[in-house]
């Protein structure tokens, strides 16, 4: 491990925080960003400052190689490999920074830029449309309905289809004749004659409540049934209710009406769900096992990850494959990403759970701290910061 520490003397910081590795973590950038109080925008790009704006940023996304942003004339630029892009693009509708594209719409397009030209994908309408790391599903003029999958068009129905979601991989959908389908490896695959009640999707898996109610889960080019819901309820930010025949859920499925416990999550790989009988599953790599008896208290899914609170509140953290029992408490703060989950002790001290090991950050209590891939900010003191990078 090492340690960097950068102090800034200021009397307002506004800091975003990025990791950014490339498939050899030996020669990984480590990127951040932050503004002065003077508005004056740098990235911290390898071990150094690297002043980009002289006024404030509207709104800045980090990802994997990458830093997408808005300055203060509403100009949409892209730093990665040490230098700034000027897309040429004025107060766009919207952008989205992933490891792999930038998306944004101008105009009536949507397009996309990967870090060398731009691709115009489709047109902005009515129709629904989604975005992922790697894959990009729209309609164009014509309502036709098409991915882009490695720098190519797929053609996949001529009728606007009625739902989308996309994965990092993957993409599910249905189209105008209510049938589910899937598009994974440049194959366009009919699953259900029927639409699904809700799909969540990952890289190469595809969770899923289907017309009879049966939870199943899509995963690597084969589906696995795991159980019958005798009910179903969609909850959202104002109400909960249960789902009735032929109806989607865009929202949150949970365990009961008064229980707002999600009933699963679906990561990359894996899926944490709560049985029939309310016990907390996991299904990993085509495999499903029970890991407790009830409903957890807490529990999410990130990337590769599955971290989780028993009854006796210990922190558990499930991967590949292995379940661990990292504390006999639940921490206070939690942040997880890929392969890395990080957080606060008791005593406010920060500790880590990288890649199957356990590790203390800081011996001394925190303020606050930040993670992004690889990389942990905290900061001891106002104004302070120090920066640990895993490996």
């Amino acid at each position: 491990m090492k340690f960097l520490t950068v102090n800034f003397n200021l009397i307002y910081i506004s800091i975003w925080i990025c990791l950014c590795f490339l498939n050899n973590r030996a020669n990984a950038q480590n990127m951040l960003g932050y503004s002065d109080f003077h508005g004056n925008f740098y990235v911290y790009d390898t071990d150094r400052s690297v002043h980009l704006e002289h006024q404030k940023i509207q709104s800045v996304q980090f990802k994997q190689n990458s830093i997408a942003y808005m300055n203060s004339s509403g100009e949409l630029k892209y730093y990665s490999n040490h230098q700034v892009t000027d897309l040429e693009i004025s107060n766009p509708r919207f952008y989205l920074n992933t490891d792999h594209y930038l998306y944004y719409s101008f105009g009536y397009n949507f397009s996309l830029y990967d870090g060398k030209k731009k691709e115009t994908l489709g047109f902005i309408q009515n129709n629904p449309y989604a975005f992922s790391d790697s894959i990009a599903a729209m309609h164009d003029y014509a309502n036709y309905f098409f991915v882009y999958w490695k720098d190519k068009f797929v053609e996949l129905e001529q009728h606007p289809v009625k739902y989308i979601r996309a994965g990092k991989n993957i993409v599910a959908y249905v189209d105008d004749q209510s049938f589910f389908k899937i598009f994974y490896q440049n194959e366009k695959l009919t699953i259900d004659n029927n639409p699904p009640y809700t799909v969540q999707c990952a890289s190469s898996t595809v969770s899923y409540i289907d017309n009879y109610r049966y939870f199943k889960i899509f995963w690597s080019g084969k589906v696995y049934e795991m159980y019958n819901a005798s009910e179903i309820y969609c909850s959202n930010d104002e109400t909960v209710f249960r789902m009735d025949y032929n109806t989607f859920c865009d929202a949150q499925i949970v365990v009961a009406e008064d229980n707002l416990t999600p009933l699963f999550k679906t990561g990359d790989d894996i899926v944490a769900f709560i049985d029939d009988e309310e016990r907390f599953n996991i299904f990993y790599k085509g495999i499903s096992n029970e890991y407790y008896s009830s409903v957890p208290k807490q529990y999410d899914v990130i990337d590769n990850m599955i971290w989780w609170v028993d009854d006796n509140n210990f922190f558990h953290v499930f991967y590949d494959g292995e379940d661990y029992l990292i504390e006999s408490y639940t921490p206070k703060k939690i942040r997880a990403d890929k392969n890395t989950i990080v957080y606060t002790d008791n005593y406010g001290k920060l500790k880590a759970f990288f890649m199957g090991e356990s590790l203390e950050v800081t011996s001394s209590i925190i303020l606050d701290f930040e993670l992004n891939n690889e990389l942990i900010m905290y900061n001891v003191i106002p104004n302070k910061y120090e920066f640990y990078k895993l490996k």
